[in-house]
């Protein structure tokens, strides 16, 4: 038997044309298995809402989600005394295991970072190494784009490295103000 390369290839010996069966197509479709490898950032997001829901109910918070995509926040937590409004992005990879988070949200022709009026904590997931950030919103001081570095950082530039597996910021805390505004 030939190689699938050669199907319909001239033989010089008897100028006949050769055909060869060519190999078994695997049993899933190319289609599924490629939509598969390729989600769409809405797709990768909904994941990462997910996986901070588990996350935090794992740690015995209580989580939910608004209804609809109208507010400005994913996912709510309960904390007790307070409910947290929680924005959930995926951190994307730079360059020196370097990762950016995206602060803000984008509009018809603007771009506006959150604030603590729109949610109290933003939640970033590096993927790889899985890793949270919890960061408050007063922290984000209007900037649109955070740099994390989960892989340890030089001098002062790791500013958010804090707030890596800060979990315990959602806890309810007796006598301080939160980081969202009023207790």
């Amino acid at each position: 038997m030939q190689s699938p390369k050669n199907v319909g290839v001239v033989s010089n010996k008897n100028r006949k044309r050769i055909t060869t069966k060519r190999p078994p197509r695997s049993a899933q479709p190319s289609t599924a298995r490629s939509r598969m490898r390729k989600k769409n950032t809405k797709h990768i997001g909904s994941l990462a809402e997910l996986d901070f829901m588990l996350e935090a109910a794992s740690r015995g918070f209580p989580v939910g989600r608004p209804f609809g995509d109208n507010e400005a926040y994913d996912v709510w937590v309960d904390a007790g005394a307070r409910v947290w409004r929680v924005q959930v992005k995926t951190a994307t990879p730079y360059r020196n295991q370097t990762f950016g988070l995206r602060s803000h949200w984008s509009g018809y022709k603007h771009i506006t970072p959150y604030t603590p009026a729109d949610i109290d904590f933003l939640a970033g997931l590096v993927r790889s190494p899985r890793t949270w950030y919890l960061i408050p919103a007063t922290a984000i001081q209007r900037r649109l784009m955070l740099n994390l570095y989960p892989f340890g950082a030089r001098r002062r530039a790791g500013q958010f490295e804090k707030y890596r597996e800060a979990w315990h910021l959602l806890k309810p805390r007796s006598g301080r103000a939160s980081p969202g505004g009023s207790a």
